[in-house]
């Protein structure tokens, strides 16, 4: 079970970069700076940075528990 729940956690990590992703890409469109300013721009930047960690510490975690090696048992 704890396999699965760690396929699981690394399929939703993926999911979560991808997102991290088009955050950051969109933070340095043109487009956002001109029509919702600076701060539209430094939310979008923070936000993915945010996303892609949290999302790498997840990933981690599951492929932890699909290796059998997590740091939750000890």
């Amino acid at each position: 079970m704890k396999r699965l729940a760690g396929a699981l956690a690394i399929v939703w990590a993926l999911a979560n970069l991808v997102v991290a992703y088009l955050f950051l890409t969109n933070a340095f469109v043109a487009k956002t700076a001109i029509k919702e300013g600076p701060l539209a721009q430094a939310a979008l930047l923070l936000g993915g940075l945010l996303v892609a960690v949290f999302a790498v510490l997840v990933a981690r975690e599951g492929l932890a528990l699909v290796r059998g090696t997590s740091r939750a048992d000890a």
